[in-house]
């Protein structure tokens, strides 16, 4: 009797094909395939968008989309109540929303933790609390086995800036751990992105009390092997807040944001390779001035689910770039429901995965 391990089959355009996962054995008696729930798995390339603000209204509802097809959201299920100003991370398999503010809670955030099956629809599960407390506004990253929360703010005011690191291990539920500090500024109102060795924080706010809160240029990272600290890594193009990321294995690209000193939403995207420190690059520009939407992605490509534009108009555009291609911005479609107001980004195929 002999024993072999069936690996992933990666399709042409970078998705996960079908898999199976175990020990198979075969012998006189042909092979014997393992069973289970897990045995088998299909495509990967989904992309979910949790919670957010049809403003003044929370969110519960989810939906989704399959990255690779352009086409409109659909109907996911709902977290356990109505929040926005999330952190999202994920796995190849759970997708993670930590902190947040909620309709029972508006003036201050949350230090809850749930998740949800990326691949199967239906409503969210407990899985922990921060151990910083609340937190709301802060970069979401993820390894293969590890969510991060990146800085935050415990009020709906500016003020009480988090600079902290906490991570989750996807696999099991639990409290978060502390990982580091944020050395440089960003706290609040950053993106995150990543490779399968490092995690990026673009931009932010860099106050420390509410008469400086001012966004920032700053990049910085941190590695995934290491815990500690993070270490500079360039500037953006723009000084921005309110800005998200997404990323491939190598690439980074961050999406929008709110620019000072001009007060102004911007279209600008702008790009970092993730294995070398330095600033940024003109990408190209998203459809409109806009903000506050959650980012997905897969092998090839980046989205922005949602959005807000000047004068607080939200928006259920969804819009998708090529991540390893500068340019702009391309319809993919729409949502059910307008939404902004920093929902979570949950995906099964990102920069921290080896694809």
């Amino acid at each position: 009797m002999s024993e072999f391990k069936v690996n992933t089959i990666t399709n042409r355009d970078g998705s996960h094909g079908p898999q199976v996962c175990g020990i198979t054995t075969f012998g006189s008696s042909g092979i014997k395939l393992p069973s289970g729930p897990t045995a088998f798995r299909g495509r990967r390339g989904r992309g979910i968008v949790a919670g957010g603000d049809t403003s003044p209204a929370r969110l519960s509802s989810m939906e989704f989309i399959e990255i690779a097809t352009a086409a409109n959201a659909v109907d996911f299920g709902d977290l356990s109540e109505a929040k926005m100003n999330l952190t999202g991370a994920s796995s190849s398999t759970r997708g993670v929303i930590m902190g947040g503010t909620t309709s029972t809670s508006p003036n201050f955030s949350v230090k809850s933790i749930e998740y949800t099956i990326i691949s199967s629809a239906g409503g969210s599960n407990d899985f922990g609390d921060l151990i910083g407390g609340q937190a709301k506004d802060g970069a979401g990253v993820s390894s293969a086995v590890r969510g991060f929360i990146c800085g935050a703010t415990q009020q709906s005011s500016y003020g009480n800036y988090n600079n902290t690191i906490e991570f989750i291990t996807f696999a099991t539920t639990g409290n978060s751990s502390e990982f580091g500090d944020l050395a440089s500024a960003g706290k609040q109102l950053n993106a995150g992105c990543e490779s399968s060795t490092r995690g990026i924080i673009l931009g932010g706010y860099r106050g420390t009390t509410p008469a400086d809160p001012d966004a920032t240029n700053n990049i910085q990272f941190f590695n995934f092997a290491s815990q500690g600290n993070t270490t500079r890594f360039g500037e953006l193009t723009q000084t921005a807040r309110n800005v998200i990321a997404v990323s491939d294995q190598t690439r980074g690209v961050r999406m929008g944001g709110f620019t000072e000193p001009a007060n102004a939403f911007t279209d600008t995207m702008d790009f970092i390779t993730m294995a070398s420190e330095g600033n940024a690059t003109d990408f190209g520009n998203l459809l409109g001035n806009e903000l506050n939407g959650a980012p997905v992605q897969n092998a090839t490509r980046g989205v922005m689910m949602g959005t807000e534009q000047p004068g607080s108009s939200q928006l259920n555009v969804i819009q998708f770039i090529t991540i390893q291609s500068a340019g702009n911005a391309t319809d993919f479609g729409d949502l059910l429901a307008v939404r902004a107001g920093v929902p979570a980004g949950l995906c099964d195929i990102h920069g921290g995965l080896a694809q």
